[in-house]
């Protein structure tokens, strides 16, 4: 004999079913990264929008944040590894005096060096890509796009802060709700004479290393769910969106 009516417990379960998979999602939404591609004619005009959600922080990403985690000064052995463009394993080390940049993507324009990337590669990435498939370079020659400075928002601050009682009136990130967000876009202009295809896109950072020199990594690399076509004389703008919800 039940102790309560089926209807009752059916109704439960669906409670219970439901919680599950809100919490599943609160806690897979914690970290997000929302990808915006926008195409314009060589009139300005807008011939396409597409937004899709990012899935490809790579191992690259977590080695490097992982490592500011628990490497010390004047300890020199705490590290995790990543893979620079190149192919070459290397690693952080604060105790160098010449280390300054660890995650830096503000290349400016007319390089293709780091930052946001682009390119024609269509395989599907992986954990431990370390470049785009077939990166397109900067130029104006076939095949290339003329890469654009990055504009970052919120606005960043650029002076530090060493008294502890200044209130600052820049850099500071501001959420909405639950959810802090930063925004990090560049643009790329085809004057290369011929319609050009993007079908992945990435984040390369700067970073200085262990004896001072710097290597450049890739921490974020998306297939586009659809290639994207831009016309002569037209130009991609690529917004990356990155959030945290508490």
């Amino acid at each position: 004999m039940l102790k309560y009516p089926i209807s009752t417990l059916l109704y439960l379960a669906k409670i219970n079913i439901k919680d599950k998979i809100q919490d599943a999602l609160k806690l897979h939404n914690n970290i997000d990264i929302r990808l915006t591609v926008t195409v314009k004619d060589k009139d300005g005009k807008i011939i396409k929008v597409h937004k899709q959600k990012s899935h490809s922080f790579l191992m690259n990403f977590l080695a490097m944040i992982g490592s500011l985690m628990i490497n010390q000064y004047n300890t020199y052995n705490n590290y995790y590894y990543f893979l620079a463009i190149t192919g070459s394993w290397w690693s952080y080390d604060p105790n160098y005096t010449t280390v300054r940049n660890t995650l830096n993507i503000l290349d400016g324009a007319n390089d293709s060096t780091y930052g946001i990337v682009v390119g024609t590669g269509t395989a599907t990435p992986t954990p431990q890509d370390y470049r785009l498939g077939n990166q397109i370079g900067n130029g104006t020659g076939s095949g290339q796009l003329v890469y654009g400075a990055h504009s970052v928002s919120p606005a960043y601050g650029s002076t530090s802060l060493n008294n502890g009682t200044t209130t600052p009136t820049t850099g500071v990130l501001t959420p909405s709700g639950n959810t802090t967000s930063i925004q990090i876009s560049r643009t790329f202009q085809n004057q290369s004479g011929a319609s050009i295809t993007v079908s992945e896109t990435g984040i390369i950072v700067e970073a200085s290393l262990t004896n001072g020199d710097t290597e450049y990594v890739l921490i974020i690399h998306d297939l586009l769910s659809s290639p994207i076509t831009i016309p002569n004389n037209g130009v991609m703008a690529i917004t990356y969106t990155i959030s945290v919800t508490t």
